[in-house]
């Protein structure tokens, strides 16, 4: 996209979120999509041993890429207040200490990951085989870290006015995980250690022409070596701002960590297989929502910096009527073929094929309440009530799964896990709204003063 094809200040709404948040959606559809086929390969070529392995190092990459959202995310939005305010410098400066804090965290978290990867897994609940199978796939995931981690430039990007360009570098890696995944599992064998060199080598690949596109100068905001360092005065509000989707990814990390452990008690490694496949069928929910909400942030931040809240009002109500939209869709698609959608995963274990069938009717249910939780929550990240963000980010995941998880396993045995994720999140979105409504009537009323 052209940035002077469009005004974020004056262009229609619609053709906005549909410019910004459309190849946003597509491109994370796409990244979602490898990692389905992943877990397509996993479930057929390893088994319940492989899908259980998987399921298990999922906490660990979503809290690596907690830290992506953390620098990007938060970058993103100052970088789009800042061209809002029309503020080059202040945006550029932006863009070179979100590098300088990356590349610290690069090191750190690389580190961290080689030396504690095998605790990690056995106090998630990994023992024995699974133990095993989980330590192979996670130690090649760690060894990707060094590039992985800058995909965080895919936020800047699209921050500066660019969606296509993320768009379509996932679009090139995705079919390089996949093609890799065909050569690594089927004709060479290699298990979930294929499954996960295939990753890491498609997200390197995305990362390197990412990075190109600024070290050759192609970009609006330029990455001069000058701003690539910390400064105080810039560095923490861009951790202020990315906090809310950094805690939001974490907590949920720590959600999954929970439910694994409950699910190995209650139902055995079936069960946390079954999961495995529930997270790659959620997955194109969560992507399409973290998508939406990815692409409205730099319409809403620039609007935002521009004063005109109607604008960033008008913004999240379209964006929460095309989540939901999706969310109706694909509860009745689920509802109609659970079977069919479980044997695409495993075929021939009954077990599986029956609790993931139960788990998946269930969960569905509380698709469109998360989807609208996690555009809501990005809508206050952009408008910079980094507090509410914060609060909203935790509340699902942490505040209100946690004791509701326990308290439904406990009555109900192994649905009520799949029950709590539609109650605590029933609940959260219901608070959530509480949130827009009282922001509403505080900006009216600035309105009616100003007039």
């Amino acid at each position: 996209m052209n940035p002077k094809q469009y005004s974020l200040k004056d262009s229609p709404i619609r053709k906005l979120l549909f410019v910004f948040a459309g190849p946003a959606v597509l491109g994370l559809l796409i990244n979602a999509l490898y990692n389905i086929v992943d877990r397509i390969f996993v479930g057929q070529f390893v088994g319940a041993e492989g899908l259980s392995a998987v399921t298990f190092v999922f906490p660990i990459t979503i809290f690596q890429f907690a830290f992506v959202l953390l620098f990007g995310s938060g970058a993103g939005v100052l970088i789009a207040n800042y061209l809002g305010q029309e503020k080059q410098e202040e945006a550029e400066k932006v863009l070179g200490n979100m590098m300088a804090g990356l590349l610290i965290t690069i090191v750190l978290f690389t580190l961290a990951g080689f030396l504690f990867y095998e605790p990690l897994l056995i106090l998630f609940g990994a023992k024995g085989e699974l133990l095993n199978l989980s330590s192979d796939y996670l130690l090649i995931i760690i060894m990707g870290f060094p590039l992985s981690f800058l995909l965080a430039l895919e936020f800047t990007c699209r921050a500066e006015g660019n969606p296509r360009l993320p768009a379509l570098l996932i679009l090139i890696s995705s079919i390089i995980n996949v093609s890799l995944d065909l050569v690594f599992m089927k004709i060479f064998k290699m298990g979930v250690s294929g499954a996960a060199l295939a990753t890491i080598i498609a997200q390197g690949v995305n990362a390197l022409l990412m990075l190109r596109y600024y070290i050759k100068g192609k970009s609006h905001v330029k990455l001069a070596w000058k701003n690539i360092k910390l400064q105080k005065h810039i560095i923490l509000p861009i951790l202020a701002v990315g906090l809310a989707p950094f805690i939001m990814d974490s907590a949920m990390g720590l959600q999954n960590v929970i439910a694994n452990n409950l699910l190995l008690k209650s139902g055995g490694i079936h069960a946390v297989a079954a999961m495995g496949i529930i997270f790659a069928v959620n997955t194109f929910f969560m992507m399409t929502a973290l998508g939406t909400g990815d692409g409205m942030q730099p319409i809403i931040s620039y609007n935002f910096g521009a004063k005109r809240p109607d604008r960033t009002r008008q913004t999240l109500d379209y964006a929460l009527k095309m989540v939901g939209i999706v969310a109706l869709i694909g509860i009745i698609i689920i509802e109609l073929f659970p079977t069919q959608i479980t044997s695409v995963f495993i075929k021939g274990n009954e077990s599986i094929i029956t609790i993931t069938k139960t788990a998946l009717q269930i969960f569905v249910l509380s698709i469109p309440f998360y989807m609208l939780q996690i555009v809501i929550t990005r809508y206050f990240q952009a408008i910079h009530a980094n507090k509410v963000a914060t609060f909203l980010a935790i509340l699902r995941p942490v505040l209100l799964f946690v004791p509701i998880v326990y308290f439904l396993n406990w009555t109900n045995g192994l649905n009520g896990i799949w029950m709590a994720f539609v109650l605590s999140d029933s609940l959260s979105v219901l608070i959530s709204f509480g949130f827009v409504y009282r922001y509403s009537m505080k900006n009216q009323k600035l309105v009616r003063v100003k007039c």
